[in-house]
């Protein structure tokens, strides 16, 4: 099973945030968060109408991520509501398994206030105690320089672009950055 030590820690607003493994529960408050970043449209790979978020679809990777070893799903809450989540799969072949990636959802209000650094955290000390993971990775756009500066913080490493990755509706292209963390 993948879990977390659960925590608490008081953001740079001073609000508390509890840091929990995630259950089928959360889904709802998840999805809601997906969508509203889905809104500012350079953050995410998918369009809006692709958005097909339902409660149950997430309440399976939910489920998924806690069951499988190599995988995890953790969120962060504050006043028992979501405002955060980071999962976390790695690969299902034998010589991709000892790597994985992650995605972060944070809500608007939450941004800039430590959780970001807090959550991939978390997954970090998962993964060095976690006997199959060697290394964490991620994908980002290079336009979202907040990002990228949280994940170069938390002491990922770029390892290479992908010029021209995604193509917006407007016909213009956004590069994609890969970034990297050994934690064995």
């Amino acid at each position: 099973m993948s879990r977390i030590k659960e925590f608490n820690f008081t953001d740079r607003q001073g609000r508390d945030i509890h840091i929990r493994n995630a259950v089928p529960d959360d889904a709802e408050q998840i999805n809601k968060i997906k969508r509203d970043i889905i809104d500012e449209r350079y953050f995410m790979l998918r369009e809006p109408f692709e958005a097909k978020y339902t409660k149950e679809k997430t309440a399976e990777e939910i489920i998924y991520n806690t069951e499988n070893e190599g995988a995890l799903y953790i969120v962060a809450e504050h006043k028992s509501k979501v405002v955060g989540e980071l999962d976390f799969i790695n690969g299902s072949l034998f010589r991709t398994k000892h790597c994985g990636s992650f995605t972060v959802f944070i809500s608007k209000d939450f941004r800039d206030s430590g959780l970001g650094i807090q959550l991939i955290q978390a997954l970090t000390a998962w993964a060095e105690k976690d006997p199959l993971i060697e290394k964490i990775t991620l994908n980002a756009f290079s336009i979202n320089i907040r990002a990228l500066k949280l994940y170069e913080k938390c002491g990922f490493i770029t390892e290479g672009y992908c010029p021209k990755d995604m193509k917006l509706d407007d016909g213009t292209y956004i590069d994609s950055v890969l970034m990297y963390k050994f934690v064995k």
